[in-house]
């Protein structure tokens, strides 16, 4: 990561706007304006910063489109706009994370770097000048605003001014910056800056991503995140990938993460306008098939919004969504009788104590009668986009698809430090006790053929019964495929999870062991 030698004050940046003598509220990139100059000089620096780098530079960004796509996430069809592309090193990466299904607008600030990034030919990119983008570009006209520097250097205001104009309501951005809090960033530029008058420079940095999101809130944007990355260079192996995840999320070892992304999203008008669907119902062979099954416990604040994305998205192939109300103490069976009262596909099971994760699960799987049942959790309509993986891969001839969070195309967005050390830890006690190879099987997020789920002897009684679910049909040889998808945290909206690490520990462990000593006796047959 390049930002220039130069440390810029935040009294600097502030001011970037108003150079010339008046401000750039609409923050146009007009040849010869200050902040032009400033995006030219950074395109410039961390080009340069790309050129002395190793090897792992390809990893780092391809890290970075993968977590740019899934974490927004980038949903098929809709506009990106990337600032400061430079020669397209990193808009490549970008294009191949989003497979050519969005078209991409790179904006560029130096004309020869222009010419080397046109000469790429990404599919579905279009690459322009800095002086042609307020033609090119009108108000509200972007989804997705995405970039590699663009808060440093004195660019924060101006960037965040653009962003917020060009953007449509709902619209999300992210950048990647140098990490002003990494200690040994701070050390280098404290040797950088010295002579200098300005003392107070080093004190600064360790404020700017407040500064940063104190900006972001004063042009009225929400959901601000300020999250490390990188404290490793991201590695190709399964445990090296795990380390880097906990190191990410170790208090104190964060500070030195080499990046941090920094997200947003512009709030519509009226805050009950909801964002638009797209349809990624493509397999015909799949229409009217799939039952999924949704156990629910005080849900009330998620059903409505899930069952609409479901049905947005994969409407086509929805045979039926399977409710399962397990003794919630909130309106949860009440909003979805309302739901099932305009949405005929919308089915309610109530159970009677004693509840259970796995008992909801035997029941709404006993209820579904689609040829094949997706099973989720209510929160996950926040990647409810990336079930299309799973789609997919049973479209494919495959028995059945497990969406795994650990792979090197995911994104996990506030994912604890303690539950992903918990659950590494787990992976890879079972990989090593059954010889497996498997990533992450124990996420309540597959998709199979009816007929396994209904014959699973499920034992568990409670959480652990997702252990079952995806290592039970590993070991009876079912064709399973695990899929890259991430995982987003609730946000306070959406209520808090009965999932406790501690409580449900013991549970999973004893799944493992007990499968294991079964295994290892020649307890499980292959499927016919």
């Amino acid at each position: 990561m390049g930002t220039d030698s130069r440390v810029y004050t935040w009294e600097e940046e502030r001011s970037t706007s108003t150079a010339s003598g008046r401000r750039n509220d609409a923050g146009s990139f007009e040849a010869g304006t200050s902040v032009e100059r400033l995006w030219r000089e950074a395109e410039r620096s961390r080009e340069r910063s790309w050129q002395r780098s190793s090897a792992g530079l390809l990893a780092r960004l391809r890290c970075r489109a993968f977590l740019a796509a899934r974490s927004l996430p980038i949903l098929p069809g809709r506009k990106v706009l990337e600032l400061g592309a430079g020669s397209g090193d990193w808009t490549e990466h970008l294009a191949a994370a989003l497979a050519g299904q969005n078209p991409v607008t790179a904006v560029v600030f130096n004309e020869d770097l222009a010419r080397k990034a046109q000469s790429r030919n990404l599919p579905n990119t279009t690459f322009i000048r800095a002086k042609d983008f307020q033609r090119a570009c009108p108000e509200e006209d972007f989804d997705y605003i995405v970039g590699i520097e663009g808060l440093t250097g004195g660019l924060c205001q101006a960037t965040l001014e653009m962003a917020y104009r060009c953007l449509k309501p709902w619209g999300q951005l992210i950048f990647f910056a140098e990490n002003p809090s990494n200690p040994l960033i701070l050390l280098r530029k404290a040797f950088a800056s010295l002579g200098q008058s300005n003392r107070r420079r080093g004190s600064e940095q360790d404020t700017l991503q407040e500064k940063w999101k104190q900006a972001a809130v004063d042009r009225g944007f929400g959901g601000i995140e300020v999250n490390p990355c990188e404290v490793i260079c991201p590695p190709k192996s399964s445990a090296g990938q795990a380390v880097g995840l906990i190191l990410e999320r170790t208090p104190v070892v964060r500070w030195f993460s080499r990046v941090v992304t920094f997200r947003a999203i512009k709030p519509a008008a009226c805050q009950k306008d909801a964002v638009p669907q797209v349809n990624l119902a493509t397999h015909r062979q799949l229409f009217g098939t799939v039952s999924v099954v949704v156990p629910c416990h005080n849900e009330e604040a998620n059903i409505s919004r899930l069952v609409k994305t479901i049905l947005g998205m994969y409407g086509d192939y929805i045979r039926e969504i399977v409710i399962v109300d397990d003794n919630s103490t909130d309106k949860t069976a009440q909003v979805a009788e309302d739901v099932a009262s305009v949405e005929p596909r919308v089915k309610l099971v109530r159970r009677t104590p004693p509840g259970g994760v796995g008992r909801a699960l035997r029941d709404g799987y006993a209820a579904a009668s689609g040829r094949y049942i997706l099973t989720i959790d209510c929160d996950f309509v926040t990647i409810a986009s990336e079930f299309k993986g799973l789609f997919d891969a049973v479209a494919e001839g495959y028995d059945g698809a497990i969406g795994s969070r650990f792979s090197s195309e995911s994104a996990l967005v506030r994912y604890p430090f303690f539950k992903i050390l918990c659950n590494r830890g787990y992976h890879l006690m079972l990989n090593l006790l059954l010889g497996k190879q498997v990533r992450d099987i124990s996420n309540n997020l597959k998709l199979y053929r009816a007929d396994i789920l209904k014959n699973l002897d499920i034992e568990e009684d409670h959480f652990a019964a997702n252990v079952e679910t995806g290592l039970k049909p590993l070991l009876l040889n079912y064709r399973i495929r695990e899929v890259p998808t991430s995982w987003i945290n609730r946000t306070a909206e959406m209520g808090d999870s009965s999932f406790k690490l501690l409580s449900v520990g013991p549970d999973y462990l004893g799944v493992l062991l007990r499968t294991t000593w079964r295994s290892w006796r020649g307890q499980y047959r292959a499927s016919d």
